[in-house]
């Protein structure tokens, strides 16, 4: 499926190409929407999102997220290109793909096809996809943490903007980019929660952000992480791939409206360990 391609200008920051928007589907029919991104590890790609939007389940019970029980077994996803015409205006296409989420095929398959927390397993909610992204003309596909997007080692701290950059209950910000929600760090960075590399963002979320990138923000004037004198301190903005987000601490928004985010740690694991996941559909 395509969608018309639309005359851009340039982007006031180019991380609004990081998200992707994904719809978890069964066969033919939509179960939900949500967010994911694309992780470079060793000049490979990954596209990220949440253990519970590959699975339709809750992490924290098991239980089928779907008021029917559906699961999904494909995702489609929203990939970006760019085409130029005759006078060199820039024009943004988006392309639908299907991500099949098993190997085999059927009613209940068997073999995922993601990467699951080598420890943890569905305690992390998180998973990642080895994907080929080379043969996709005309890409304008970022990695969440591009080294192009010169990333700083900015002090992490509680109080810290951050931005989670998604598609609330489906919305984009104009175009099919995201929507930039902005919060703040609720815990102690270097402190894990509840055992799990995880922290607490202070945000009012929505459905449809979950497995979207965050990234930290740091303005004015600051000391890069482990700076010892101010001879090393920064001016200007200063910004860090902080994680990805898997939704809020409660099923009520109006209780704590706290998010949760998975640490990059947590990424690098799964990566590395390249644990295949369980089949959803035997739980």
């Amino acid at each position: 499926m395509n969608f018309p391609r639309q005359r851009v200008s340039e982007l006031r920051d180019t991380r609004s190409y990081v998200p992707i928007q994904i719809s978890m589907c069964f066969k033919n029919e939509e179960i939900a929407c949500g967010t994911a991104f694309f992780y470079l590890h060793e000049d490979k790609s990954y596209l990220v999102t949440n253990w519970h939007n590959v699975t339709g389940r809750e992490p924290s019970t098991l239980k089928c997220k779907s008021n029917q029980a559906a699961l999904p077994n494909h995702l489609f996803i929203k990939i970006p290109s760019s085409t130029h015409d005759s006078s060199g205006l820039k024009f943004i296409e988006w392309t639908t793909y299907v991500i099949p989420l098993y190997e085999d095929e059927g009613d209940s398959p068997k073999q995922p096809v993601w990467y699951e927390h080598p420890r943890y397993r569905y305690q992390v909610d998180l998973v990642a996809i080895p994907i080929n992204i080379n043969g996709v003309k005309g890409s304008e596909i970022k990695h969440a943490n591009d080294p192009n997007f010169k990333l700083d080692n900015i002090r992490l701290c509680p109080g810290l903007d951050v931005f989670v950059l998604g598609f609330p209950r489906g919305l984009s910000g104009g175009a099919n980019f995201p929507v930039w929600k902005r919060g703040s760090i609720a815990s102690e960075p270097d402190f894990d929660i509840d055992g799990l590399p995880k922290l607490f963002i202070d945000t009012a979320t929505r459905e449809g952000m979950s497995g979207a990138p965050v990234y930290a923000r740091q303005v004015g004037y600051w000391l890069p992480e482990g700076a010892t004198n101010q001879d090393e301190a920064m001016i200007g903005e200063g910004r860090k791939f902080l994680g990805i987000y898997s939704g809020r601490v409660g099923d009520d928004s109006f209780k704590a409206q706290l998010g949760i985010v998975w640490k990059p740690s947590a990424i690098e694991e799964t990566i590395k360990a390249a644990m295949a996941g369980n089949s959803s559909f035997y739980m």
